[in-house]
């Protein structure tokens, strides 16, 4: 029988308190997760029985979300490709929904991948860089960017891996994930799935660029078919470089995304 005893449980999902509209007329403040986005909600009250619901939305006017309607992306969740970017230019046509993919992707042994030796360096070649995630974020020469994350610095990745990665650097001082190592990630070691720390690597570049050339690690992953859970935490507090991870999306079809309650398992 399966058994979890000589393991460690870490929780990789943020600690998120929702600032909630009570049906009292109160406001009770919360807390925002690793990308600054709020959990609101409002409370109700069913007439059948007068219990109490929470709808996940903020009312008009909000100074928090003023967007009201929320999505499945925040805190931490899992994405996949079709119904989110499968209507882009250049996309594979035989892209995947997470409701479509099998269960064992989201669960499974893990290479543990904290890139704290990887600390940022002065550039003098700003061409080798890519934005930040504004597109106004351009580099210039002696500026402090984070290094870029080669297949040498992932040599615990087995095939056919989940791949936790992060590093406590923040901002463009972050390690970038290339073109190239996502290309190695895919088929040389034809990992299952992409577990990102929240801040740790810069793999949201090159957003606002002209089709095909925007998001390339994005359009690369999910375009074969290897989910990206983000944004994690406490990866940096695992002590080996293998694990057991649990993530699972909820079993909604056309959900381009889910929620998620991230875990990792390691020996004691």
């Amino acid at each position: 029988m399966f058994s979890f005893d000589g393991l460690r449980p870490v929780d990789l999902s943020p600690r998120l308190k929702a600032r909630i509209y009570r049906v009292n007329g109160t406001l009770e403040e919360g807390n925002t997760d690793p990308y600054g986005k709020p959990w609101v909600m409002k409370e109700g009250r069913f007439p059948g029985d007068n219990s109490l619901f929470t709808l996940y939305a903020a009312p008009p006017g909000d100074a928090v979300w003023h967007q009201e309607r929320m999505t499945s992306h925040h805190g931490s969740h899992v994405q996949g490709g079709g119904g989110h970017i499968s209507h882009w230019a250049g996309v594979p046509k035989d892209m995947k929904g997470l409701w479509e993919m099998p269960l064992e992707t989201f669960i499974g042994d893990a290479a543990v991948c904290n890139l704290k030796d990887l600390v940022p360096k002065a550039i003098t070649d700003p061409s080798e860089y890519p934005k930040g995630a504004g597109s106004a974020m351009r580099s210039r020469e002696g500026d402090v960017r984070g290094q870029e994350i080669k297949p040498e610095h992932l040599d615990n990745i087995e095939k056919g891996d989940i791949v936790l990665m992060t590093s406590p650097f923040e901002g463009l001082e972050q390690p970038w994930l290339s073109t190239a190592t996502c290309e190695w990630l895919i088929n040389d070691r034809k990992i299952k799935m992409l577990g990102i720390g929240v801040p740790g690597i810069e793999w949201q570049y090159h957003l606002k660029e002209p089709a095909p050339n925007n998001s390339p690690v994005r359009r690369m992953l999910l375009g074969a078919n290897i989910p990206i859970a983000h944004p994690l935490v406490n990866i940096e507090t695992l002590k080996k470089d293998r694990a057991f991870y649990v993530g699972l999306p909820l079993r909604t079809v056309k959900a381009e995304a889910s929620f998620i309650r991230a875990m990792a398992f390691e020996e004691q």
